[in-house]
């Protein structure tokens, strides 16, 4: 026997699927694997960039705070040392004076008497009077000191010099603690603003310290300052408005600028201020997204690299069965000689050795079969003629029935002229539909070929007369009469007449007769009648 080698193996369904597999499991695993590291990574270095956020505003916080309390305290000892509530004029006057060269942010300084009235001031610059502090404002200065607290303004912008500032308020109070007066401070606020730019991470990033009102104190774009923006529709302003939100959180939002943003803030305890730092998500994660896409580059490398493995191995491991499948394919082709090669893995090697065991007994097989399927054969053609001649036989028999039938369906019907005026159609038997058109059909036929004038329709036979078969001689006699002829009903029983009559049914349309003798008798001595006027009338003419 031939052995059929395969020189050259092409990759089949088995070899493609192999692949497929071994590509798909690598790049499962390499994407699990990477898919977990990035979210590690972004996890760690988003916490690492609230963190970063979170130093930032606290040590702006910080610094606001020292920038806040120093000047507290300033204004608190000297009110006491000095005892500005009951010292005379000149007196509060020059401490006032002694407290603007200590501190150069200190812009205006003044005492209110409890009537609200002036009772000394001072200021840095000599156009700067009372009227910075509108009257609202010492409304509410002296609201909140008569309640023994202190008291800050929002962020005021001087229209004489375009500084920025703010109103500082405390009680002013004796040694027995009696309410004399308020004791108010313009700082200049400069310096927030210098906290906030020497606080932001980087240019992107944007510092601003805001009320619970949304306005702006201080920012490092310092236009959104002097423009008035309001910040009270970020969210996380309205979050610290509402303390819905600790202070040791990073959120993602819609920033100031109106771009996605992370953002953190912290809170001062007074003023009710809040330190907001946000940095764009593009700048934020820029170091995450580079990772990302060192990661998606690695893995698409490794994913082509076990991609050519895996197809090498497919092929490698598929070869002895595709060289298998090749052999099989010819087999079934004819060449039932060829024996597959053995070799391969042991499985391929035991699944060849049983392939050329199998087909050998298939040879075998094959020819037992041949030889059945020959006298098989044989017997269905001898069987076949015998039908076939056994169909014949029986289609000889159908056509002499139908033959047959034919005849006696005429005969059932028969149509009898008695002469060349008179036809008699005698029914026996049961009357159905079918044969009720049958009679319509002969009748009128006869009628038309003899042409004549007289049909007798012998019922006598009939069992049963129903309204059905009446409706069908009613028929006849209407169209008898169509034909220039009349019909007479001969026959008609008793039991008949009776169901005629019980149905309803008018058989005025033609004469009855009780038997055919009288009827044949009665259309004689017409005849004989008719041909005696005729006669008569003859003569009267000559």
């Amino acid at each position: 026997m031939n052995t059929a080698h395969s020189s050259r193996p092409s990759i089949r369904s088995l070899s493609s699927t192999l692949a497929f597999a071994l590509i798909t499991l690598s790049a499962i695993a390499l994407l699990i694997s990477n898919a977990l590291q990035i979210a590690s990574n972004w996890q760690v270095h988003q916490r690492a960039v609230a963190y970063r956020h979170l130093s930032y505003a606290h040590s702006a916080a910080i610094e606001v705070r020292s920038f806040l309390e120093m000047r507290w305290n300033m204004l608190a000892t000297a009110s006491r040392m000095s005892d500005l509530a009951t010292a005379p004029v000149e007196q509060r006057t020059e401490t006032l004076q002694r407290l603007l060269l200590l501190d150069p942010l200190l812009e205006q300084l003044l005492i209110l008497d409890d009537g609200r009235f002036v009772i000394a001031s001072v200021s840095q610059i000599r156009q700067k009077t009372v009227n910075f502090i509108d009257p609202a404002m010492i409304d509410d200065i002296m609201q909140t000191t008569e309640l023994r607290n202190r008291y800050i303004s929002s962020l005021r912008i001087d229209a004489a010099t375009g500084e920025p500032g703010i109103v500082l308020a405390l009680p002013l109070v004796d040694s027995f603690e009696n309410y004399h007066g308020a004791f108010i401070a313009t700082i200049n606020a400069r310096l927030l603003w210098e906290i906030v730019r020497r606080q932001t991470p980087g240019h992107e990033s944007l510092v601003y310290i805001v009320d619970r009102q949304g306005n702006l104190l201080a920012c490092s774009d310092t236009d959104r300052v002097l423009r008035g923006d309001n910040a009270a529709n970020v969210a996380i302003v309205q979050m610290f408005a509402e303390r819905r939100l600790d202070s040791l959180q990073a959120i993602d939002y819609i920033g100031l600028a109106g771009a996605g943003v992370i953002g953190s803030y912290e809170a001062l305890q007074e003023p009710s201020w809040a330190v907001v730092i946000e940095t764009p998500h593009a700048i934020a994660y820029r170091e995450v997204e580079n990772d990302v896409r060192v990661s998606v580059l690695v893995l698409l490398g490794a994913i082509v690299v076990s991609g050519g493995v895996g197809v090498y191995l497919a092929r490698w491991l598929t070869a002895p069965l595709t060289a298998l499948t090749r052999t099989a394919e010819r087999i079934a082709a004819g060449e039932r000689d060829l024996q597959a090669a053995v070799r391969g893995p042991r499985e391929i090697h035991v699944l060849a050795r049983v392939f050329n065991i199998m087909t050998a007994q298939l040879e075998k097989s094959l020819e037992t079969l041949e030889h059945r399927v020959a006298q098989r054969t044989a017997d269905l053609q001898a069987a076949l003629a015998e039908v076939q001649a056994r169909a014949r036989e029986q289609a000889r028999l159908l056509e002499e029935n139908a033959q047959q039938r034919q005849v006696i369906r005429e005969l059932s019907v028969p149509v009898l002229p008695v002469s060349s005026d008179i036809l008699v159609m005698p029914l026996i038997g049961a009357i159905d539909t079918e044969r009720l058109s049958d009679i319509q059909e002969r009748a009128l036929h006869a009628l038309q070929r003899s042409h004549a004038r007289y049909l007798l329709v012998d019922i006598t036979g009939v069992p049963v007369v129903d309204s059905q078969v009446a409706q069908g001689l009613i028929a006849i006699a209407h169209m008898t009469r169509l034909l220039g002829a009349d019909m007479i009903l001969i026959g008609i029983r008793p039991e008949v007449a009776q169901t005629i009559v019980g149905l309803g049914l008018d058989l005025s349309a033609f004469r009855t007769t009780a038997d055919l003798q009288t009827a044949l008798r009665d259309l004689a001595v017409r005849s004989d009648t008719l041909v005696a006027r005729n006669g008569s009338r003859n003569r009267r003419q000559h």
